[in-house]
């Protein structure tokens, strides 16, 4: 089986963020033809992110769209407080309006801005901006590494003093770490030392020392991981080819090979990564898996450990909450709705749980998955749902919800099926 797998939604966002800010700090007032960047099937939020960014350049124009994305919500708006005036947004998807933005909006408020929202517009006014001198964020921020990631936008839009003091172990501390390394390919520099990341303003303020800036985009590994779910539950597909891979990503879901290490053996060349069927000997061993750093993949991992019925303990979930939906609660929910025990899952607290390793105890006929509009609970499941004897699965608005980060994924998974 071979897959050509999207761009990565995660890099892409930072790296076109990072072109963004080095054509803003040399003056030059638009983004890169987009076709120069990114295909027309890339993720819908890199779409919607290219499009911000162009608006943002330009100075003026028509409303920034924002779509379900929180973290391009997020992140849209700290750049647009960096600009000193007043830019306005436009909702196209009320699902946004359940993500969190507080941490964000409370920081940029105590330096002046004013971030006004309701179900149909945003708007950041900060013409009344005071620069900011070195600050302590709110625990609240490091609860996401996105409200991190976005303060450190702003100050590096604006070229602001930063110094943030972690207030204990972040999760998802990687994804800032994956920012501050797209922020070093264009030259700029913060440091991130014990428990503070600094920024100190540059000097000279148009960006002209700054390195050339080469665009490129590997393939998302999150994108991976329900591949590496479909070739671990089916038996058959003794060889998996996944196109577009970096082998040397510092992604942190490129972990994902390590989490899927006890059934499958991996080999890697410059652009895929090989997947081949482990044999096991003896009866599994009981799982415990940390997801603290990469949150993404509980329901990919979540579908496959039920499906194979494995004893796994589940950590580092307390970040789940600021996800599309409440992906702790809606993965529970759905195992029983497809016909698992409540009582299968023990110990249940916001930070994780044990699954037993007991099958289904009932096979219901017919399950419509409640997704809630969420991309990757409806691919994790749906590729669960490929091995559900006597039930038969609906995924609702299967091809609109994976348009954020998976465009094509079920018409490739039903291509594979055949």
């Amino acid at each position: 089986m071979e897959i050509n797998l999207p761009l990565s939604k995660s890099e892409g966002i930072r790296a076109l963020i990072s072109l963004y800010l080095l054509r803003r700090g040399r003056g030059q007032t638009a983004m890169p033809p987009r076709d120069e960047l990114i295909p027309d099937d890339a993720p819908e939020d890199l779409q919607v992110l290219y499009d911000g960014l162009q608006i943002l350049l330009a100075g003026s124009g028509t409303d920034i769209r924002l779509s379900a994305s929180a973290s391009v919500a997020r992140f849209l708006v700290a750049l647009a407080a960096a600009e000193g005036r007043r830019v306005s947004f436009r909702l196209t998807d009320n699902q946004l309006l359940r993500r969190p933005m507080r941490p964000l909006e409370d920081y940029l408020h105590g330096l002046g801005v004013s971030v006004e929202r309701n179900d149909e517009q945003w708007v950041v006014d900060s013409s009344r901006l005071s620069v900011p001198r070195e600050t302590t964020a709110d625990a609240r921020a490091w609860e996401s590494s996105q409200f991190v990631s976005a303060i450190i936008y702003f100050s590096v839009g604006g070229n602001y003093p930063l110094a943030i003091q972690r207030q204990y172990s972040a999760p998802s501390s990687r994804y800032i770490a994956l920012t501050i390394e797209y922020l070093r390919q264009i030259g700029v520099d913060l440091s991130w030392q014990a428990d503070w990341i600094r920024f100190k303003p540059r000097e000279q303020s148009d960006l002209t020392e700054l390195k050339t800036y080469v665009f490129h985009l590997p393939a998302d590994y999150t994108s991976a991981s329900y591949w590496l779910e479909l070739q671990t539950l089916h038996p058959e597909i003794h060889k998996l080819v996944l196109r577009g891979i970096d082998p040397d990503s510092f992604h942190p879901d490129s972990r994902l090979l390590s989490f899927y290490n006890p059934f499958l053996d991996f080999t890697t060349t410059d652009d895929a990564l090989t997947s081949s069927r482990r044999p096991v000997s003896g009866g599994a061993r009981p799982l415990s898996l940390d997801l603290s750093q990469n949150p993404d993949l509980f329901p990919t991992l979540f579908a496959t450990m039920i499906g194979l019925e494995l004893e796994t303990t589940f950590t580092g979930l307390s970040s789940l909450a600021y996800k599309e939906s409440d992906r702790l609660g809606a993965s529970l929910s759905t195992a029983q709705d497809l016909g698992w025990s409540a009582d299968a899952f023990i110990n249940v607290t916001p930070n994780g749980f044990t699954y037993t390793g007991v099958p289904r105890e009932t096979n219901p006929r017919r399950v419509t998955i409640n997704h809630r509009g969420d991309h990757r609970l409806a691919m994790a499941f749906g590729v669960l749902a490929t091995v559900l004897e006597e039930t038969q699965v609906e995924i609702p608005d299967d091809v609109t919800v994976t348009t954020r980060s998976y465009p094509h994924f079920f018409s490739d998974l039903c291509r594979q099926a055949r």
